[in-house]
């Protein structure tokens, strides 16, 4: 017998309404960044994607940058969702729970073109837009918070003290820069071996 397929039920309240459109401007958003880069992620071409009224974009988003900053953390926390599953399937211990974050950022679920190609065109945008500059330097605190948090465990249980800031900063570069170049280049170097210098350089901070 066929597998019957459930559409899902468009939302039915006004707080429903406005959530679903702002969350199709949003997604419509990474996506257009994805393929067409901040030159082709206008207004007019967003609010085409999402199925939104030109003008009804005002009603969610002042401005562009407001779009653009929702648009970012919106992706962030897409993926900090995904890297947050994938840690806690790792288990209690801390070392390999530390291990996991850069095997998860190199993943099939989470390395994908869409999300390499719009971090890149942010990252593009960070350059000259204050207001989306403030929002990823606010997102790139509490991650490096958290990813500093792991090193700080993962050195208790070793019984060991680091400069688990420090630890968390390298981490953080390394990682980004293995998406950076694997994002614009087809080098020596793929998802695999990324995570495998990543994990280099954990043993290394934490000495094993």
């Amino acid at each position: 017998m066929a597998k019957q397929t459930v559409k899902p039920q468009r939302p039915g309240t006004q707080p429903e309404i406005n959530e679903f459109r702002r969350a199709r401007l949003m997604e419509s958003t990474i996506r257009l960044l994805a393929e067409k880069g901040v030159a082709g992620a206008t207004v007019r071409a967003i609010t085409g994607d999402a199925e939104v009224s030109h003008g009804l974009i005002g009603h969610y988003y002042a401005t562009k940058d407001d779009l653009l900053v929702a648009a970012l953390e919106h992706l962030f926390a897409g993926v900090a969702t995904d890297v947050a599953g994938q840690i806690a399937a790792a288990g209690e211990d801390p070392i390999a729970r530390l291990r996991a974050l850069p095997e998860a950022l190199f993943s099939a679920a989470i390395f994908t073109e869409t999300n390499r190609s719009a971090f890149l065109a942010f990252w593009h945008e960070i350059r000259f837009n204050e207001a989306v500059q403030r929002a990823n330097q606010a997102l790139y605190d509490g991650y490096r918070e958290r990813v500093c948090g792991f090193f700080s465990e993962a050195a208790a249980y070793l019984g060991q003290e680091i400069d688990c800031e420090s630890a968390a900063i390298g981490l953080i570069a390394l990682s980004d820069g293995l998406w950076l170049e694997l994002s614009i280049s087809a080098g020596e170097v793929d998802a695999d071996r990324a995570a495998e210098l990543c994990h280099g350089f954990i043993d290394t901070q934490l000495k094993r």
